[in-house]
């Protein structure tokens, strides 16, 4: 009879109970490290591909963002400067009372229709930090509503 390989004997159900222990941790740490060694190759594999991608794009990018600065300092040179005009000044008055219009309707919607008579506002201040209000106030929320002791 030949001799059988160890990984062979190990892939054979019937020959696979005639193996000791030692044979059988060796033929499980082979066949581990066999299929780390696969899967850490393939995400080399892909990392490579990807590091490839985005050399690429990040390539032509630069060469579009190029001709659109070429294209912007042409024409940048060809404009004369000018005044703001009455329409650009009203644009922004407008777009102000806007903004105050849609925050106090904000406001009336979560105080109720009998508080919005009184309502004035007066000045409106954005909050410091990097992350929106809303997300810290999730933030809060979720951290106060897993604390045991309240």
């Amino acid at each position: 009879m030949d001799q059988i390989g160890l990984m062979e004997r190990f892939a054979d159900p019937h020959l696979f109970e005639s193996l000791n222990a030692g044979e059988k941790l060796a033929g499980s740490l082979v066949t581990t490290l066999m299929g780390m060694g696969a899967t850490f190759a393939i995400l080399v594999i892909i990392w490579f591909a990807i590091s490839l991608v985005s050399r690429i794009l990040n390539a032509s990018q630069g060469k579009t963002k190029k001709k659109q600065t070429d294209t912007a300092v042409a024409e940048s040179v060809k404009a004369q400067p000018s005044a703001p005009t009455v329409a650009d000044t009203v644009t922004e008055n407008q777009a102000g009372t806007e903004l105050i219009a849609v925050i106090m309707a904000a406001i009336a919607a979560k105080e109720g229709s009998g508080y919005t008579s009184n309502l004035i506002v007066r000045k409106i201040n954005r909050i410091e930090g990097s992350r929106p209000a809303w997300n810290m106030a999730g933030s809060v929320d979720c951290i106060e509503s897993r604390k045991i002791f309240k």
